[in-house]
């Protein structure tokens, strides 16, 4: 036999106490994003439209739908709280808000924009 014992921790929680608790934390993070939306787009003069912005919004959330446990849930909705602020109060960037995006088509059209320079066109006109 080896000298090694099994024991339960006892850990306090960081927010909620029962799984209810958490659920409610997430949704009312989920519903402060949602109605901040369409401001955030407006204000940071985004491109890209808002069906495809609370789709993507709702993508996020999902992607933990699986969580259990309840200190990890509540470390999520402190760090959305943080997201939210940042965007909230521009503290985050444009581009720091399209890394949740895919490339979308109207950044496609400016790339394209860009790349149609003359030297460009002379170029493969040459080929």
């Amino acid at each position: 036999m080896s000298g090694r014992q099994v024991t339960n921790r006892i850990v306090r929680p960081i927010l909620s106490k029962t799984p209810e608790e958490a659920r409610k934390g997430v949704n009312a993070l989920y519903r402060e994003f949602y109605r901040e939306l369409e401001w955030t787009m407006r204000a940071h003069m985004m491109d890209t439209p808002i069906a495809v912005a609370r789709q993507k919004l709702k993508e996020e959330f999902l992607k933990n739908k699986d969580i259990t446990d309840i200190r990890v849930i509540d470390l999520l909705v402190v760090k959305g709280r943080m997201t939210f602020d940042e965007i909230h109060n521009y503290w985050a960037q444009n581009y720091n808000i399209y890394n949740y995006f895919d490339y979308t088509d109207t950044q496609k059209k400016k790339t394209a924009e860009k790349n149609n320079t003359f030297l460009d066109n002379f170029y493969k006109s040459s080929d």
